[in-house]
Parts: C-alpha cells; structure tokens; sequence
C-alpha cells in the first residue's frame, strides 16, 4: 500500500501552556505485509511548525519557543497485530514499535522511540477487558528538543488529568512545558448495559496509570528553579459510556486521580470522538 497526506493544523494550547501551535506539511508513506500478522510502514515527513500567540505572562520557557522551524522527518512503524478489529476489538493483542528521525535537512533534529501494546479477552458477550500501554522517548541531536516535539500527557491518553494535566510545568506561571519521556497503562473492563445491541451503548470501569518527565534545559532561560519535573506515577479510575454513533465512536468518562502530584491539573469529566488504531 502506498499513499500520502497534506495538513494544515492549528492547535489552540492556550488554556494549559499558553500559546498557538500551527503546523502546514505533507507526507508520504508505503507499507508492505510480511505475513497475515506483521506490517511495516514507511513514511517521509516535511513539516513547518510555527509557536505563536503566546499569552501575556507566559513562561518565559515557552516565549524562547516562539517562532517558525522547519522538520524533514524519516519514519517507520512495525505492527504485530492479531486483534479481531481495529476500531472496536474483543480479543486478541497487538504490539508496536516506530521511530523517527528528524535531521536531513530541516532546521529539527532529534531521534522519537515508541512502544505501543495491548491485549483484549472476551469473558462474555459485550464484556471484554482489556490492558493497553505506550512509552515513548525523544532525544535532541545536538539541540534540544523544541516544544512541539513534547510529549503534553493527560485527557484522553490519561483520564482524570486535564490535557498536559502531568509532566514538567513551570510553577510561578502554571504552564505544562511538555516531557521528553514518557509511559502510559490502562486496564478496563467494558460491559452491556441492558439496552438493544442496536443502540451501540457500552458501559466500563478503568484506572489509568503513567507518567511523563525530562525537561531539556538547554532550550529554555537559565532560571529551571521553578519548573517541577518529577518522575512518579501518576494513578486515576473511573467509569464512562461509548456509543458507537453514525459519525464514529463517541466515549463519555468520568475520572477522578488517586496518586498525584499537588501541581498536577485534574480533570473529572471529559468527551472524547473518534478512534486511534
């Protein structure tokens, strides 16, 4: 398989980090099977990404971000995946590896590892548990990593915290500054509700558990005393309602956090549409 993609992107980061992120690209990318299981993707990347409109009293670790850089990015994703569906599975596990490269050409250069797994058990019809988890790594070659190549974690990767709810936040201005590393686990149990399978209406329990940590100094002002950066585990249960509705999945959470950290930012209820796969 073979095909490409042109974006144009405006992430509005204002409410948690205090600025604009735009993002215009396109790339191109091929896969091959090597069995029924195994896949891999190939794909090239060239994306300018430009940080504005950063808020009056941001961090000033977010200020030195400001301006437009150039990524020319080479990338590859194994997939292991023996899963019954992509978008809804009941059983069966899956597991991947990608990395990417940024630095041949461009003004970006780093190196992106990344983990991703999870395994699914029917223990009756309609209720399936399951255990997921993703790690990810980024390195600077020879810079420090730039903002937009972050990790901001929480919402829908970490329910119970607000988007960049957890990772290294400058505290005198209250901005999430992203991590360079993080992990990610989630165990929930999906359940009928005692509606018609027609409706498409599942319950489920989970707790979600990760942390995000490693602020690249080196891209910022030299006053790191106030930024919090602590590498602990960070855990959150609750229960929600998915529907699977005519325009894709749509899931209803209500969290709460169990283990955090006192500058974490929570979030009890959140809305989320679509499906990653």
């Amino acid at each position: 398989a073979a095909g490409f993609d042109i974006f144009a992107l405006q992430r509005d980061y204002t409410q948690f980090a205090g600025y604009i992120e735009t993002s215009y690209g396109g790339s191109l990318r091929t896969g091959y099977q090597f069995n029924e299981a195994l896949r891999q993707t190939l794909s090239y990347t060239i994306r300018s990404d430009t940080v504005s409109d950063i808020v009056a009293g941001a961090s000033p670790f977010i200020v030195a971000q400001q301006g437009t850089r150039l990524a020319s990015i080479v990338g590859q994703v194994l997939l292991y995946d023996k899963r019954d569906s992509r978008l809804q599975p009941t059983s069966g596990y899956y597991a991947s590896y990608s990395t990417d490269l940024a630095g041949l050409g461009g003004q970006v250069f780093f190196v992106r590892n990344g983990l991703n797994g999870g395994f699914y058990y029917p223990f009756a019809t309609n209720w399936v548990g399951s255990v997921t988890g993703e790690a990810g790594y980024v390195h600077g070659l020879g810079q420090g990593v730039r903002i937009e190549d972050r990790y901001f974690i929480g919402g829908d990767n970490l329910r119970g915290f607000a988007s960049g709810g957890i990772g290294p936040r400058d505290i005198t201005t209250n901005n999430a500054l992203g991590a360079n590393a993080y992990w990610l686990g989630s165990v929930q149990l999906s359940m009928p509700l005692g509606l018609p399978k027609e409706f498409g209406l599942l319950g489920h329990v989970f707790t979600d558990f990760g942390s995000a940590w490693r602020f690249d100094t080196n891209t910022a002002p030299p006053n790191t005393d106030v930024v919090q950066d602590i590498n602990s585990i960070r855990v959150s249960a609750g229960y929600g309602f998915s529907w699977q509705s005519p325009l894709g999945p749509l899931r209803l959470d209500l969290a709460m956090p169990i283990i955090k950290q006192s500058f974490d930012k929570k979030e009890f209820f959140r809305v989320g549409f679509g499906s990653n796969f």
